[in-house]
């Protein structure tokens, strides 16, 4: 019985301790349709 209540306990500390997940930023939509842009100042002895 005794168990019981310390791992119930540590059940809800741990919960309590992790928090809400964090999920990630959603796109830019000012950015949809738009390609990357090429990078114009490559060294010239990779061209």
């Amino acid at each position: 019985m005794k168990i019981k209540a310390i791992l119930a306990a540590l059940f809800v500390l741990t919960l309590m301790a992790c928090g809400k997940p964090t999920a990630p930023e959603p796109p830019d939509p000012s950015s949809y349709g738009q390609t990357i842009k090429p990078d114009h100042k490559v060294p010239a002895k990779h061209q």
